[in-house]
């Protein structure tokens, strides 16, 4: 069976073509989009998906799924609720990263780091056991301690504040 991190190398050109569009799609799409059934596992497209959004942490680019990527139903995806690092240390920021999903202006550039960082970083990262948990990536953005003592993100915060922001000034 294929891990989060593998189908997130899948998903990911999909994702890359309709998030540069514009384009919210759900999670069934992008499950028929790399040949799975839509109907039974568009689940395993939303671990993908949080195994990229790890990933956009860990490239200092904005989480991308958060605002591109939704359910058929429409309704809450539970996002950082279900692990207790992500709740405690992720979800107090979600309306942040949201917002920087929302306003940033995605480039090709930004989805060739994400890809690099899924296919070569996050296995540096991680032992060969733990490359299937989306949470696990989250867990390294969250947790580790770069030289500075600061976490990726710790970073990251910093950088999506800086595009919200700088999105405020422009509408001002």
């Amino acid at each position: 069976m294929a891990t989060a991190r593998e189908i997130a190398l899948a998903v990911l050109p999909h994702f890359a073509k309709n998030v540069l569009a514009g384009s919210v799609c759900d999670y069934s799409y992008y499950a028929k989009a790399i040949g799975r059934n839509p109907a039974k596992e568009a689940i395993i497209v939303g671990d993908a998906m949080h195994a990229i959004g790890g990933t956009c942490v860990l490239c200092e680019a904005p989480v991308a799924p958060l605002h591109y990527v939704q359910r058929a139903d429409g309704k809450w995806r539970g996002v950082f609720e279900a692990d207790s690092i992500e709740r405690s240390h992720v979800l107090p920021h979600y309306k942040l990263l949201y917002e920087a999903a929302r306003v940033y202006a995605y480039t090709q550039s930004d989805f060739s780091r994400i890809e690099r960082g899924l296919r070569d970083i996050i296995p540096e990262f991680l032992s060969p056991h733990n490359l299937g948990s989306p949470h696990d990536i989250w867990h390294v953005a969250v947790l580790n301690k770069l030289d500075d003592s600061t976490t990726p993100f710790q970073r990251a915060l910093v950088a999506y504040q800086r595009i919200v922001d700088e999105e405020r000034t422009k509408k001002a």
